[in-house]
């Protein structure tokens, strides 16, 4: 009995390390801002972004307990990557670097 609670034990864990665990906040506005990216909306997409960098500084705390400096360093980086596409409209770099902010909060967030 005990051994079949272990492996129980040990398969519900694994199954649950796949997801990412909270940063619903984060995810949303990423995917609010390739909708707007596909409509070619920059003064929506200029206020998401801002918002986006205004959710980083609320939330900076949180990632720096989840993840570790690298990460949330280059979070930062990649927000600030996304301002700066957003002024020249280039939407090339915009898309990848919405691409690296989705997998630098997924890694921060997965368990």
């Amino acid at each position: 009995m005990k051994r079949y609670l272990f492996c129980f034990i040990i398969i519900l864990l694994l199954s649950g390390c796949s997801d990412p665990v909270g940063g619903e906040v984060f995810f949303n506005h990423i995917d609010e801002m390739e909708q707007a990216l596909d409509q070619q909306e920059w003064n929506m997409i200029t206020q998401y972004v801002e918002d986006f960098k205004k959710i980083y500084k609320d939330e900076q705390w949180k990632l720096q307990l989840l993840g570790d400096e690298e990460e949330y360093e280059g979070l930062y980086r990649s927000i600030n990557n996304l301002v700066a596409a957003v002024k020249e409209e280039d939407s090339v770099n915009l898309r990848m670097e919405l691409a690296t902010s989705r997998t630098i909060l997924e890694q921060i967030y997965s368990v």
